[in-house]
């Protein structure tokens, strides 16, 4: 099923030539992405080498990414916004979302990949249909696609698209026949796929005990999901961590400060100084 090779880029450029015609062209009822999940994830990626958490303007982003600013440019941008990795800032920048600045934490960069995929509203739609069920073949995928408002001929793109992104995002880690949400360890754990409740605050608490091996020990529940991760990444006392490493995580530490905490509002005594 995603053996198929496809060059998105084209494919979304043909898309767009599709139906010269302006009165006959199909128009999509239904949002979806032209790139897989992916493409999206180069995006937000490349935001962050480039500015971090602020704001980057397409220029900028456009020359990280060694392209142009051309149609197979704006093409990824949108899928990056349509899977809700990045956001518009003005006319011309863009900005990681929520999701994305999850994304490049690696504690919480599979769950990430998750959200972004359900984020896609046609893949939202089609998980839950199918959600304890096998996939149906090919083409019978593409009419389900078709009823939920993908024009006819673009419904074999986007089909592609969506089966790159489910294999990319873990839906597929358990066949290629149907779309089971990954599991994932620690406070990444997404919401269950049976019917059965959450694990309780002190079963959480006493899973990232468990399953952290480095200096995690009793957390607050309290304790953003972020900074538990990388708490938990914390090598054991007296182990060998490069100095390298060590300012890596300690700069990850300080960026996850900037996204969960807000920073103190200025004093009127401020304005004198």
């Amino acid at each position: 099923m995603t053996g198929e090779k496809v060059d998105f880029a084209a494919a979304a450029n043909a898309a767009r030539e599709d139906g010269d015609d302006k009165g006959k062209r199909e128009r999509s009822l239904i949002d979806f992405p032209y790139v897989p999940l992916e493409a999206a994830v180069e995006v937000a990626r490349a935001i962050y080498s480039r500015c971090a958490f602020g704001s980057c303007d397409q220029d900028e982003l456009a020359a990280e990414m060694s392209q142009t600013i051309s149609g197979a440019f704006r093409t990824k941008t949108a899928a990056a916004r349509m899977f809700g990795l990045v956001e518009k800032d003005g006319r011309s920048a863009f900005r990681l979302s929520e999701i994305g600045k999850r994304l490049i934490a690696g504690e919480t960069e599979q769950a990430a990949k998750v959200d972004a995929f359900l984020a896609v509203s046609l893949y939202q739609q089609i998980y839950e249909k199918f959600r304890g069920h096998n996939l149906p073949p090919p083409k019978a995928l593409e009419r389900e696609m078709e009823t939920l408002g993908v024009p006819r001929k673009q419904t074999d793109r986007a089909r592609q698209a969506f089966e790159r992104s489910a294999q990319f995002a873990g839906f597929f880690d358990s066949g290629k026949d149907r779309l089971v949400r990954p599991r994932l360890d620690g406070s990444a754990m997404p919401k269950s796929e049976s019917n059965t409740p959450p694990p309780s605050v002190s079963e959480n608490a006493e899973s990232n005990r468990s399953s952290s091996g480095g200096g995690g020990g009793d957390l607050p529940p309290e304790l953003d999901p972020i900074i538990r991760g990388l708490i938990g990444r914390l090598p054991p006392a007296g182990s060998v961590w490069p100095k390298a490493k060590r300012k890596l995580w300690l700069q990850i530490l300080e960026n996850s400060f900037d996204l969960v905490y807000e920073d103190e509002p200025p004093s009127d005594l401020d304005v004198f100084k």
